[in-house]
């Protein structure tokens, strides 16, 4: 071979050689510049999700504290309520039964957004304790006023009803909180 000839063919070697490393450095800075932007994103996520997530979970919880009166011995007549102190100070059944359709509401004002935040578990937990909150909402509605006609449930019988109610809403709140952070420790390397 002669040596022209050798110096075009190292030449080109060269050449290739540098275009090789070029464009194997290019295709990892742009897989490098990907990840960044995907964790990048997926932190943003993650930063929306907790927040919303956080204030379902305080709406859940004020509902949740005005209505644990039902965990409280059942009442015979509406004059138990007041003998034994079952309701907050300062407010009668027709108020806790406002502010619990007050707070009941809020809850689901808030679950519709964290059902768009996602993902599909933490959504179903927190339309079931929507659903458990307005639950405890209705039962206490309907102890607003005396019933005396055959057949009807006594308050006491409401009591009890509201009482296994309440608890189910307790459950949902703890299913929601367990599968908000699994959520949130979801890194994004599982699916």
């Amino acid at each position: 071979m002669d040596a022209g000839l050798a110096a075009v063919l190292g030449a080109l070697a060269g050449s290739v050689a540098t275009i090789g490393a070029a464009l194997a450095t290019g295709w990892s800075a742009r897989e490098q510049a990907k990840m960044g932007a995907r964790a990048e994103h997926l932190r943003q996520r993650r930063d929306a999700r907790q927040a919303v997530y956080e204030e379902f979970i305080g709406a859940a919880q004020a509902h949740s504290d005005l209505t644990k009166l039902l965990l409280a011995p059942a009442p015979e007549d509406f004059d138990d309520l007041e003998r034994l102190r079952i309701l907050p100070p300062g407010m009668d059944l027709a108020a806790v039964i406002n502010e619990s359709k007050s707070l009941h509401e809020n809850v689901t004002k808030i679950s519709t957004r964290v059902q768009l935040a996602g993902p599909k578990e933490v959504s179903a937990a927190a339309a079931l304790v929507d659903e458990k909150s307005r639950d405890v909402y209705a039962v206490l509605g309907v102890m607003r006023v005396p019933v005396s006609y055959p057949g009807a449930r006594s308050l006491s019988e409401q009591w009890r009803d509201g009482c296994m109610r309440f608890v189910d809403f307790s459950s949902a709140m703890d299913d929601f909180s367990e599968s908000a952070r699994i959520a949130l420790d979801n890194d994004g390397t599982k699916n």
